[in-house]
């Protein structure tokens, strides 16, 4: 019989496929952390070449409103719950590769000041949050692109499809990647990751076929590969109050946000190795928890993460930016 989520437990506000130090064996925690690395430093190159200054705030808001989603839980079914995952959708407005750091930039922050995701685990979330999210949505969705045709309606199609076959492959990689590891029965981890994010992915694939679809027909010139030049520079006013309202929202849904297992530790409690997690301290926000008593102290880490993370991008977008500019010279 399965137990209820313990809300002080290490488990609690964990993330959809975010896997824990503990899970991985040191085989497939190197291997999938020298692929992270490669992947990381291919997508630097390319993005360094297409971004410049402009781009930073833009990106900077992507990465905060992929963060906001991802604290959010909703339930699914038969006490789980899941959350969007944001990277397709960052892939068609800026390319893959871009996606990919975005998505990378994400998840590393969620190690680092929420303790969620494993330090040991970083590459092998990096590989299917970002890998799979963000470069393997990309392609699925240019080659249904390429099938279905070039219409607003088609991309929203084809956008829908690419992000749900994605949130099955982030499932699948991480199901792989737990058999590998010995902690189940690869058949096992496999089945149960794949059902869980085939549900999980309709909400993704809904909301990420319609923003596409409305892009395509009211601004197509914000998709990445309908656009001509770089990235238009929002202005300042419009930046932050867009910020505001992410941070606003993030802040409120957690309030109401599902407290239900999420897909990887409701596999883990059902196949019976969730008690190898390691527990790791320190981290400034752990849990996505602050000096606030819940639900407030949830709200509060939650905006100070979106925050962090707008700062941390835009910042970094710039560092690229200036790094191309005296090769160019």
């Amino acid at each position: 019989m399965t137990q209820a989520p313990n809300p002080e437990s290490r488990y609690y506000h964990s993330a959809m496929a975010h896997i824990p130090d503990g899970f991985l064996s040191l085989p497939v925690a190197a291997g999938t952390l020298a692929t992270a690395a490669a992947l990381t430093g291919i997508a630097a190159r390319q993005t360094r070449a297409s971004l410049d200054d402009r781009a930073a705030p833009t990106l900077g808001l992507a990465t905060a409103a992929v963060f906001a989603a991802q604290a959010v839980n909703f339930p699914v079914a038969a006490g789980t719950s899941g959350h969007l995952l944001g990277g397709t959708l960052v892939a068609v407005a800026f390319g893959p590769w871009a996606g990919f750091l975005v998505m990378t930039a994400v998840v590393i922050a969620q190690a680092l000041i929420f303790a969620d995701g494993g330090l040991t685990a970083l590459g092998a979330n990096v590989v299917n949050i970002a890998g799979m999210g963000a470069l393997a949505a990309y392609g699925i969705y240019r080659v249904l692109i390429f099938l279905m045709g070039r219409g607003a309606r088609r991309r929203g199609l084809a956008a829908g499809a690419a992000a749900y076959l994605a949130t099955i492959l982030t499932g699948t990689a991480a199901g792989l990647e737990l058999g590998a590891s010995g902690v189940a029965p690869i058949r096992l981890s496999l089945g149960a990751m794949f059902t869980v994010h085939a549900a999980i992915g309709l909400a993704e694939a809904g909301i990420t076929g319609s923003v596409v679809w409305a892009l395509a027909r009211k601004r197509p010139g914000l998709l990445f590969e309908l656009r001509r030049g770089r990235l238009p520079q929002p202005a300042r006013a419009t930046v932050l109050a867009a910020l505001g309202l992410v941070a606003i929202l993030a802040g409120g849904l957690t309030i109401i946000a599902s407290a239900a297992p999420d897909s990887l530790e409701r596999v883990a409690m059902d196949l019976g190795f969730a008690d190898l997690a390691s527990e790791r301290t320190g981290a400034p926000l752990q849990g996505y928890r602050s000096w606030l008593p819940d639900p407030a102290g949830t709200a509060l880490a939650v905006v100070a993460g979106v925050l962090l993370l707008f700062a941390g991008i835009a910042a970094i977008v710039r560092g690229l930016a200036r790094v191309r500019q005296p090769q160019e010279s």
